[in-house]
């Protein structure tokens, strides 16, 4: 996946405006070289000499006469106001929107906020000075923001102690800097109501880096409440740049089953501390997904409450199929599935015989998801197809369709060149709980 796929550019024409620290000019700049055709750059703040190098060309707002020619020759250029010492002046709203209409550009990238160099920032009053016309916003901050005091790392970091409750003494957490992007104050602000919002965690480098993105990411989709959609994680300046690309997925667990050859439910047998199915929650709940549900048939009600005991994050939604005797799996499925909201771009479906699966493999399907390798994702070990298996938006109407006898796996056996097969280091993935000799060998001692 390039930069443009990673923030949902197709062939519509798009004014994004950039805003926030940690990386916003080299976006606008990467992404205008990888998009290339009618491409305009500018800023609505101002721009350094050093930064403008970086586009082929340069054309004044005073004397747009050569636009056009510009754009055929070069296919972007970057548009700016008056020039003082080694600063450009930027555009107003207006100037940018029409610069948009002209009918040889197709793109517009605009920089719409300043941040000193800094890799995370509050906006004052007066910022950001984004086109009311804006179809795209980028909220940007570098994951270095977390190493040092903010008030080592941030531009205007009263305001970040001020919308965070740290001092200025303290270091950003990832629960600080979600909630800097997602808040109205700050990545949010001023940010038209039809434009859509995907916030960029930039200079991602290391696993260290990638996992405390990761967590950012997550409670950014969480606490946007559906304003966000994706949040890209990247390091722009590398090549590739794109690490992944994070969207809201639902695990959904399967615990309407009967455990007729179990002789009892076996989702409430003793697991160590807790539950079969309460081991499986707090093992999902560690992991990254967005949300989790729960679908009860049989035992209904104890199933319930053994949920209601569970406190962690994120809380489980419960699912009632009441034709859980008629295909229980699939029909179980197929009753979350269309319960789901639009933005949720796959499920991650959970056995709730499976305590045995810790967060890790969880994560390595979510991750192989994110990072385009499919959606239709099967863990292996040994050359062995398991569980949870993940399965893409894409594939949710054909399963929707598949008839009561059927099964999930009856989609994946559609499918055979679409699977991703992801090897896993554990065999927890090949096992379950079918009988009382199993559970017996593979309870916790």
């Amino acid at each position: 996946m390039n930069l443009p796929e990673a923030f949902g550019f197709g062939d519509a024409p798009e004014l994004a405006a950039i805003v926030g620290g940690g990386g916003k000019t080299s976006l606008m700049f990467a992404l205008a070289r990888v998009l290339g055709v009618g491409v305009v750059t500018s800023t609505t703040t101002r721009i350094f000499q050093a930064q403008i190098r970086q586009s082929p060309v340069v054309t004044f707002v005073d004397d747009l006469s050569p636009l056009e020619e510009q754009l055929k020759q070069h296919g972007r250029t970057l548009v700016v106001g008056r020039v003082e010492g080694e600063k450009a002046f930027g555009l107003s709203p207006e100037q940018i929107v029409a610069l948009w209409q002209r009918p040889f550009v197709h793109h517009v990238l605009v920089e719409a906020d300043g941040s000193r160099m800094r890799p995370v920032k509050a906006p004052a009053d007066h910022e950001p000075v984004i086109p009311a016309a804006s179809t795209l916003v980028i909220p940007v901050v570098g994951i270095d923001a977390l190493e040092y005091p903010i008030s080592a790392v941030a531009h205007r970091p009263e305001r970040v102690s001020e919308l965070t409750g740290l001092s200025p003494d303290d270091r950003l957490t990832p629960e600080a800097i979600a909630h800097l992007l997602t808040h109205p104050a700050s990545g949010l602000k001023n940010v038209p109501e039809s434009a859509r919002v995907i916030p960029l965690i930039n200079k991602v480098e290391s696993a260290t880096e990638l996992a405390a993105a990761q967590q950012i990411a997550r409670q950014v989709l969480a606490k946007s409440q559906g304003r966000i959609q994706r949040v890209v994680i990247a390091a722009v300046q590398k090549e590739p740049p794109i690490r992944e690309v994070q969207t809201p997925v639902t695990a959904v667990i399967l615990a309407a089953g009967e455990g007729r050859r179990m002789g009892q439910p076996k989702q409430l047998l003793p697991w160590g501390t807790r539950t079969v199915l309460g081991e499986t929650l707090y093992q999902i709940s560690q992991s990254l997904v967005h949300e989790i549900i729960v679908v009860t048939g049989h035992a209904a009600e104890a199933i319930g409450a053994e949920v209601g005991h569970f406190h962690g994050w994120p809380t489980p939604r419960l699912i009632h199929n009441p034709d859980y005797q008629k295909g229980e799996m699939l029909s179980s499925l197929q009753r979350a599935v269309w319960g789901l909201d639009v933005g949720v771009t796959a499920v991650l479906v959970i056995l709730a015989d499976q305590p045995m699966v810790e967060s890790p493999i969880y994560d390595q399907l979510l991750a192989a998801f994110w990072q385009g390798k499919g959606e239709l994702i099967v863990p292996t070990f040994n050359g062995q197809r398991g569980n949870p298996v993940l399965i893409g938006r894409r594939y949710f109407a054909e399963l929707l369709r598949l008839p009561a006898e059927s099964a999930p796996r009856a989609l994946l056996q559609a499918h055979p060149d679409a699977l991703y097969l992801l090897p896993v280091d554990t065999d927890s993935v090949i096992c379950d709980l079918d009988t009382p000799e199993e559970y017996e060998r593979l309870r916790p001692t």
